[in-house]
């Protein structure tokens, strides 16, 4: 087949571009060596000018040279692609269509296989919640079956081994809900961990408000205990006149407040009642359960105020 194609006779070109090179090389110096100037900048455009319409003629002709030359070869490319390139490029994606066929007919029967096998296997470990697909196995033909098993057999093992580690945990329920999620067993326990320590702080946070508001009350009713005792005093003095002085002996407990003893001795002084300091009751806590549904934004609004409000809420 080596004598099907031979070229008969090689193109001769004539051509003087050796002889021409020196005018040009002389001509382009000559404008490079030109300073451009405002007084002669115009008589530089004329000299560019006039060598891009030089450098264009000689460009005409040598692309004329190049479509002659080409021409017979455009003319046997066209009856070598009708006789010859067009059959074989025909037989080839033909034959392709068959291959591609008849493969992936062989990958589809492999990869039937791998998941059977998948299915099996997962289901002798008591595992339901994967899928074959998250396994990510690239079932090929040159893969061998033994190899694309023991992927299979491998993911279905690490997750084995990660169920053993979450039921180690202290919120192991919580973890494995997260980790079906994210099929990653640190970061599923990372994020459970993490969620119940930041509810915790929560809670000690709410615990400290709350011990701090009955701190403040308390404080509160000593303080108006305290103040209308003194009031009571001074009103003991201002009322006996210093010339009717007397020892009383009043009955005080351990926080120096008068006792019911001590207001029934006050009471024989002064042959009347006396008012009794009022304690200030605190308001009984109430617990209320309801459900709200709104937006998240709603929601957060209402977090906000029920913690403006010191209030305890779960």
């Amino acid at each position: 087949m080596q004598d099907l194609i031979v070229v008969k006779q090689l193109p001769q070109i004539e051509e003087h571009l050796k002889q021409l090179s020196i005018e040009v090389e002389q001509k382009v110096e000559n404008a490079k060596s030109l300073v451009c100037t405002e007084e002669n900048v115009t008589t530089i455009k004329q000299i560019r000018a006039s060598l891009n319409k030089e450098f264009k003629e000689v460009e005409n002709q040598r692309k004329i040279v190049k479509e002659q030359i080409l021409a017979p070869y455009m003319q046997f490319e066209e009856i070598y692609k009708m006789y010859i390139s067009d059959k074989y490029k025909s037989a080839d994606n033909d034959l392709k269509e068959k291959i591609d066929s008849t493969e992936n007919e062989l990958k589809n029967i492999k990869e039937q296989e791998i998941k059977d096998y998948f299915e099996e296997y997962k289901k002798a470990n008591n595992i339901d919640f994967v899928t074959y697909s998250q396994a990510r196995i690239n079932v090929t033909l040159s893969a061998s079956r033994k190899s694309l098993k023991e992927q299979a057999k491998q993911f279905i093992d690490k997750i084995v081994d990660d169920l053993k580690l979450i039921d180690t945990q202290e919120h192991k329920t919580e973890i494995l809900v997260e980790y079906k999620h994210s099929l990653n067993v640190s970061q599923a326990i990372t994020s459970v961990t993490n969620r119940f320590k930041a509810i915790e702080e929560e809670k000690k946070r709410q615990e400290e408000l709350k011990r701090k508001q009955l701190e403040e009350a308390q404080r509160r009713a000593d303080e108006s205990i305290r103040v209308q005792t003194e009031a009571t005093r001074q009103a003991l003095e201002n009322f006996i006149p210093k010339s009717e002085e007397k020892v009383v002996h009043i009955e005080m407990d351990k926080n120096h407040e008068i006792t019911q003893k001590g207001y029934e001795q006050l009471e024989n002084v002064f042959n009347k009642p006396l008012e009794k300091p009022r304690e200030e009751k605190q308001e009984e806590i109430l617990t209320l359960r309801f459900t709200v549904r709104g937006t998240r934004t709603k929601l957060r609004e209402l977090k906000q105020f029920l913690e403006n409000g010191g209030y305890d809420y779960e």
